[in-house]
């Protein structure tokens, strides 16, 4: 049957695991690094998760298991487009492990029906995500990324 399609990520960042949790969890800092959409949670197992960009739901999610620090599971549903939104939720785990000064972060998006389409539309769009969430961390700013955008030194 072959192995399920899966993407995983794995980065380092210089950082501590409460400054990395709270930039996964606080809409101030998810709306520099993760396409300008605001997080919104109580946080608690079993409830829902979801980005906002304005008024609009772009991501609908539940929270399937929580350690604060330390890890994060939810499903995932790209509402905004009437495609993805149909498909049955994946799943995205965050697992944050202290490293002496640096925290390894690794992100696997998986539990996928196949290579859908939103299997296919992630897989970029997570390494632009990390690689924010990376920046905004150890530098304090956005970091810019597309077409006519210029990456701030």
């Amino acid at each position: 049957m072959g192995v399920p399609p899966r993407h995983v990520y794995e980065i380092y960042i210089r950082t501590t695991p409460e400054r990395l949790w709270r930039a996964i969890t606080d809409p101030a800092d998810t709306q520099l690094y993760y396409y300008g959409t605001k997080v919104q949670s109580d946080w608690k197992p079993g409830s829902r998760l979801v980005y906002l960009e304005g008024d609009q739901i772009t991501l609908e999610c539940k929270i399937l298991e929580i350690e604060p620090s330390r890890k994060l599971v939810h499903s995932f549903v790209m509402t905004y487009d009437p495609e993805t939104a149909v498909e049955r939720p994946s799943r995205v785990s965050w697992e944050i492990e202290k490293q002496g000064e640096v925290c390894q972060l690794i992100l696997i998006h998986d539990d996928f029906d196949g290579e859908t389409k939103t299997y296919r539309e992630v897989e970029h769009g997570w390494a632009v995500i990390l690689s924010g969430l990376k920046t905004l961390i150890e530098t304090g700013q956005p970091l810019h990324v597309g077409e006519g955008m210029e990456v701030p030194a």
